[in-house]
Order: structure tokens, then C-alpha cells, then sequence
């Protein structure tokens, strides 16, 4: 990372610790609401599907969170529970619903990541300012460590997506690939 994190330590830990991959939110009902987050998720979703592929491959777990229920702009978007167009799955991928911001929330999602033997998330998706940075607070409470895929969230305007970088622990595709769980193939 160019802009210093390791030499303060704030990654300390990250390359032995377990992650799981978290998706947020990638869903028609966010993309679709404004064009900036839809343009948004488009531009990062190639890298998004790049760092799955190499939990995947890696035999390291992809959970996707799904928001149940109407978002407060989804009104008349065909499929709004759907993926964003573009979205690899993988039959692997462990699926939770949420009904709030703070994808913990009386959600499945702590016992998913424990019970798969993690100690860390690495989050990704929409929309950053809101849910992902709600749920990357809310995983210290759970004793989960969380990152954010410095890259890998969507906002209303890009700014607003490089200031939760900022402000957080960010890993790139680069830190995970150094992480010990990522340097065998099963």
C-alpha cells in the first residue's frame, strides 16, 4: 500500500490471520438507484470478481450479505434483489440476509464467519458510506478484525469511497496475497 499503513502497523496481524471476503449489498435495488453508485460498482467490479476468485481458488470463503427489503430508492427497479449484472458466484459462496445498516445486526453473519474458522473480514461493496463502513465498525464488537478492499467500495461519488479507505484499515489484492492462508492452492 502506497500510502504508509504498514510502516504505521495497522496491518498488524492481517498476514496470518484467516479472512473470509465479504460482499455487501452488491445488489440491482443500490446499483440501480443513482447512476453515480451504478457507474461506481461497474468501474470495480472487475477487481471485486478478481479478488473472489483468488478466495475462491484459494480455498478461502466468499460470504455475500443481501439486504432484505426495499431500499429507500429502489421504486421501480426490475430485479432489485438480483446481483449487480457482472457479479461472479460461486456455488461456495455463503449467502446472508440482513434488515439493517450493520450487516451483524440480527443477521447470520457472525456465526458465519466463526463457524468457517475466521478471525477477520475483508469487505467489499455498496454502498461504502453507509452499510459497509456500518458493518466494518460493528465486527470489532463481534471480536472480529475488519478490512476494508481498499478499491472494492462503491458510493455516490468517489471522494466519499476513498475517504472510508482512508479512514480504515484498507488491504489491496497484493496484501492478500501475502496473507499466509492465500499461498497455497487447494
Amino acid at each position: 500500500m502506497a500510502d504508509g499503513a504498514h510502516g504505521l502497523g495497522i496491518l498488524n496481524g492481517f498476514y496470518e490471520r484467516k479472512v473470509a471476503l465479504v460482499l455487501i449489498d452488491i445488489q440491482n435495488k443500490f446499483a440501480k438507484s443513482t447512476e453515480n453508485i451504478d457507474r461506481s460498482m461497474t468501474s470495480k467490479l472487475d477487481y471485486i470478481n478478481e479478488v473472489a476468485d483468488e478466495f475462491r481458488m484459494t480455498g478461502n470463503p466468499v460470504i455475500r450479505v443481501l439486504f432484505d427489503g426495499e431500499s429507500c430508492h429502489g421504486e421501480g427497479i426490475e430485479n432489485p434483489d438480483d446481483p449487480v449484472d457482472g457479479l461472479k458466484l460461486a456455488d461456495t459462496d455463503v449467502i446472508v440476509h440482513k434488515a439493517y445498516m450493520n450487516s451483524f445486526r440480527e443477521s447470520d453473519l457472525e456465526k458465519a464467519v466463526k463457524d468457517l474458522g475466521c478471525t477477520g473480514i475483508v469487505l467489499a461493496g455498496m454502498v461504502a458510506h453507509y452499510c459497509v463502513i456500518a458493518t466494518y465498525y460493528a465486527a470489532f464488537d463481534h471480536g472480529i478484525v475488519s478490512y476494508i478492499l481498499k478499491g472494492g467500495v462503491a458510493s455516490t461519488d468517489e471522494e466519499t469511497a476513498a475517504c472510508v479507505e482512508r479512514i480504515t484499515k484498507a488491504v489491496d489484492l497484493e496484501d492478500i496475497r501475502k496473507n499466509v492462508n492465500f499461498q497455497k492452492r487447494p
